[in-house]
């Protein structure tokens, strides 16, 4: 019996944790990095520096929607691949820079090519080439940023002390082109129509001939926007935004003024490395019991997170909290497009997505910032962590509810053109 071939969109999955993997902590986890031998060589402020990071948060609010929408509707490979070239050139650009403005030019070309190249190319593709196991292929595609922040925080430490940072940024940009630029060549594909497949999951059907329900809006995407279904899914996304930021921003300063730089490093290595299982686990959830149970289950822990740290004065609570935080920190990356998905339908995906990047990047850019200003004014995270933690659970509540009052306006269509039940393998 000759052995099926492994379904093309496991190859598509695998080619996005690479990009995720090395073009995403370049610009998140990885870019602060950078700071302290920038700020001591150029003689500027911390604060100077970290403005770039903010422009390429702009970025991503203001052209998120319309980037979506046309990677949605054009050339992915082509547009993909030329902001990767155009990206890599701009990141080792900046080894070049002879000021600080230098430097914010840069992020602006950077932002704009980061979004045409990383996570909404990503989680388009992976909700095309998948019906069944979405949240399985989405979560695994974006465990790459964690399994990245493990491999290059070492690498890029010793390239800095051995090399300086000028080095450094050559260094990281030539293996984003690298790597990337063949991905997304060569192995990305943009659906699975375009190598005469279907969706994995499309023909499986009900066990004894019946056929298969097919959900889908009822009515136009932008008179959906008026909708209070919308709103509401976009004020959970800005909430996930804020929490998200609060937390990833805020935990190891907090974590060092507790327990010192030793057991606050320890923590959140922990912390990282249950994320990248924390977000599989999470994509599993969702493909096992639906987009409600793994909402209930992302949040909870994330809520729990900011309930430990209130008393992470003492080291059991400390490190319980990088439990419950690593398993639901997904919720910033997986839960996201999994939602929207879910409301939408992959048709209309692209046409809303980049909406829920705006919202949820307007939370990421006040988030950190708000928690740090209220230590400053107030000495202690406390009630930044209470506020937290409440907004986490509004974070649940909108998705739900969202979800939930979305339901009136689908309707489901009965596709008559199988009969038997037909299995897709992996």
């Amino acid at each position: 019996m000759k052995k099926e071939k492994m379904f093309y969109g496991w190859w598509v999955v695998l080619g996005c944790v690479l990009i995720t993997t090395t073009m995403v902590p370049s610009v998140m986890s990885m870019a602060n990095k950078f700071l302290i031998p920038f700020t001591t060589e150029m003689g500027i402020s911390r604060g100077a520096f970290t403005f770039s990071n903010t422009i390429l948060q702009i970025m991503g609010i203001f052209l998120a929607p319309l980037v979506t929408k046309k990677l949605a509707k054009g050339n992915i490979k082509k547009m993909q691949s030329i902001s990767i070239i155009v990206f890599a050139l701009a990141y080792a650009s900046y080894g070049l820079v002879q000021n600080v403005y230098q430097h914010y030019a840069i992020s602006f070309v950077i932002g704009i090519s980061y979004l045409n190249a990383a996570i909404i190319p990503v989680s388009i593709i992976i909700t095309n080439w998948f019906q069944k196991k979405r949240g399985l292929a989405m979560s695994i595609a974006m465990a790459g940023i964690g399994v990245g922040g493990f491999i290059f925080s070492p690498l890029v430490t010793m390239w800095l002390t051995h090399f300086g940072w000028r080095t450094t940024y050559f260094i990281f940009a030539a293996i984003i082109l690298v790597v990337c630029l063949p991905v997304s060549l060569f192995v990305i594909k943009k659906q699975p129509s375009d190598m005469n497949l279907k969706p994995y999951g499309a023909d499986e059907v009900e066990v004894k001939g019946k056929t298969v329900a097919k959900e889908h809006l009822t009515i136009p995407t932008k008179d959906s926007f008026k909708k209070s279904f919308f709103i509401i899914l976009i004020i959970g996304m800005i909430c996930n935004g804020i929490i998200n930021s609060g937390a990833l921003g805020q935990f190891p300063p907090a974590l060092e003024e507790l327990h010192g730089p030793a057991i606050s490093a320890s923590i959140i290595s922990l912390y990282s490395l249950i994320g990248v299982g924390g977000k599989l686990l999470l994509g599993w959830i969702n493909d096992k019991w639906g987009i409600k149970v793994s909402i209930l289950f992302g949040c909870t822990n994330f809520a729990l997170a900011f309930v430990c740290i209130l008393f992470g004065q003492n080291i059991v609570f400390a490190y319980a909290m990088a439990v419950v935080f690593g398993l639901g920190n997904a919720i910033g990356t997986v839960i996201p497009p999994l939602v929207t998905s879910a409301i939408y339908g992959p048709e209309k995906y692209g046409d809303v997505y980049g909406y829920v990047s705006s919202a949820t990047q307007i939370g990421l850019s006040i988030g950190s910032l708000s928690v740090a200003a209220t230590f400053d004014a107030t000495g202690s995270y406390s009630s930044a962590w209470t506020v937290l933690a409440v907004l986490s659970i509004l974070t649940m509540y909108s998705w739900l509810s969202a979800y939930r009052k979305s339901r009136q306006y689908i309707s489901k269509n009965n596709s008559a053109e199988v009969e038997e039940v037909i299995l897709t393998k992996a």
